[in-house]
């Protein structure tokens, strides 16, 4: 018998994490690749510093959850708009239009949750590119660029 599930991969508390800017404005670790769970999700930490955020797109085949673990978000998702800090999370269906912003003076750090995994590869793709580059890149990862970043705080 095979197994199809989880292969192992362990991140142990006082490791090394290799983060990385994709983006600017934006520090990634990964954290469960595709390749760790036979293409089933990833895991991935980022940082947001303030006054960032991405543009608002959608992912067309992966469902995203984004659990605030410290900090303040702005997110859209569709037509709502909500604030949350650490214990909030947006899940985000594929096809749905987001956007998260960080609007405070502190980082916003999240984990992020991608099912199916395989966009979790647009990041390391991104490093050392210009931002130019961006639309054309994450439409080989199945993103679509929609409209621009969250442009004013969300009122309380």
């Amino acid at each position: 018998m095979t197994d199809k599930g989880l292969s192992t991969h362990l991140f142990r508390s006082g490791e090394s994490r290799d983060w990385f800017q994709p983006l600017p404005g934006e520090q990634i670790a990964m954290r469960v690749e595709s390749q760790h769970t036979n293409g089933a999700f990833s895991l991935t930490e980022i940082i947001v510093a303030p006054q960032s955020g991405p543009p608002l797109h959608i992912h067309h085949d992966a469902d995203e959850v984004l659990y605030v673990l410290e900090g303040i978000g702005d997110f859209i998702c569709g037509s709502e708009r909500f604030r949350t800090g650490p214990g909030g999370f947006a899940a985000i269906p594929r096809g749905k239009p987001h956007a998260f912003r960080n609007f405070e003076t502190t980082p916003l750090r999240m984990v992020v949750l991608l099912t199916p995994g395989g966009f979790e590869q647009f990041m390391p793709a991104m490093k050392g590119r210009p931002t130019a580059d961006i639309p054309q890149l994450a439409l080989e990862f199945g993103m679509e660029i929609v409209g621009p970043p969250i442009d004013a705080p969300l009122a309380d």
